[in-house]
């Protein structure tokens, strides 16, 4: 497939779970991937990803309550790397409830 094969298929799989996580009457199944992002060994990469930290974005954007004090808890050991990144300041502002 080479480099930009997967690249493409990066950005179409982050594509696919932010859609997920956005669509309305699904609360349990966006629950469930909010779950898997929290809990994946991949967390890490995930949020320094050019694609996949806009499914951290988009999952700390639609999560509230319990679950997303959860979520803001598995990302904070990563907080240091967030802040050198642009993508990652976006994502603690979101940590924040500035955006």
């Amino acid at each position: 497939m080479g480099h930009y094969g997967e690249l493409s298929m990066q950005k179409f799989s982050s594509n696919v779970v932010e859609k997920c996580l956005k669509l309305g009457g699904l609360v349990e199944l966006r629950q469930d991937v909010i779950r898997e992002v929290m809990v994946s060994p991949l967390l890490p990469r995930l949020l320094q990803d050019s694609y996949g930290n806009y499914v951290v974005q988009s999952a700390l954007a639609v999560s509230s309550g319990q679950l997303h004090q959860d979520l803001v808890e598995a990302i904070r050991p990563y907080v240091a790397s967030l802040r050198g990144t642009p993508h990652g300041k976006r994502i603690l502002q979101k940590m924040n409830g500035k955006a």
